[in-house]
């Protein structure tokens, strides 16, 4: 799979251990019988450290907490390990498998989506126009390839212990016809059922709301029970993954705006309601007679 999300930051730990233990690459390297090539690969995470090895490091930063070693075994197997869109791996960029890794293990989701609706709340006939709308030639069998892997990360709502999730969605990508008004109006009902969810939020930034933090591009922030939150952003040719305090911060600070622009999850549902009811005008007026 190439790096990871994962391999990084248990890189970036093991270098912090490293350093509070006063020690240099080049002298763990002599301890350990390890080159100095594999301390680099190991501490910028561009190879996953094997179990044997991280047990020998951790005993040379004198880390003696059971929890703490266990922590870092988990971590390590999590970096190594194979997740199930392994099968359609040769349509999936680097960056969006990193993406759906994050997806699959965070705690909480925030997300704010200023064009489209969250990639976890489509459904397959919207995501089939979203992901064929580009004017990139996606070679044969990626499209397919990709709908099923969008509708498949969507199983962790169904999961014995599903994220929270916190969405805000723009009115405009509410209103835009995406596919013709009847796979727009399944859509938005299945935006309805789906604030049925106690683990869901929804809120709809309406017109009104004039400009607000989140003008210049959407953004998902994933939570996690200890590790530092990540966020990302997604454009025409990528991804980009934060994790910096104060990138994180602004980006955490932009979403609380938004969520106090936005209305309320029970005036975003009527909102909803009223958009569908306009969508079902417009839709039997343009019916053959």
């Amino acid at each position: 799979m190439g790096q990871t999300i994962r391999s990084r930051r248990l890189g970036s730990d093991l270098r912090q251990l490293r350093r509070r233990a006063n020690l240099t690459a080049e002298a763990v390297g002599a301890e350990l019988g390890f080159s100095q090539s594999k301390m680099s690969r190991i501490e910028s995470g561009d190879v996953r450290v094997s179990r044997t090895d991280l047990k020998a490091l951790l005993a040379l930063y004198e880390v003696t907490d059971e929890k703490q070693v266990t922590a870092f075994l988990e971590a390590a197997k999590d970096a190594k390990s194979r997740g199930w869109w392994i099968a359609h791996e040769d349509a999936l960029p680097r960056e969006y498998r990193d993406f759906i890794a994050l997806e699959g293990s965070a705690a909480g989701i925030r997300t704010f989506e200023g064009m489209i609706v969250p990639g976890l709340m489509q459904t397959p006939d919207y995501t089939r126009h979203i992901i064929t709308a580009g004017p990139a030639v996606l070679p044969p069998g990626h499209a397919d390839s990709l709908i099923k892997v969008r509708m498949e990360r969507q199983s962790i709502l169904d999961g014995e212990q599903p994220p929270k999730i916190w969405a805000i969605v723009t009115e405009g990508a509410l209103r835009q016809v995406v596919g013709g008004y009847t796979a727009m109006l399944d859509q938005l009902h299945h935006l309805t059922r789906l604030t049925e969810r106690s683990n869901i939020t929804l809120q709809v930034l309406p017109f009104e709301a004039g400009a607000h933090a989140g003008v210049q591009s959407s953004f998902v922030l994933f939570d996690f029970p200890t590790d530092p939150s990540i966020a990302c952003v997604e454009n025409l040719t990528g991804t980009l993954f934060m994790d910096q305090t104060g990138q994180l911060n602004a980006h955490s600070d932009a979403f609380d705006n938004l969520r106090a622009s936005a209305l309320s999850p029970a005036d975003s549902l009527t909102r909803i309601t009223e958009i569908m009811k306009l969508m079902r005008e417009e839709r039997d007026k343009r019916k053959p007679s």
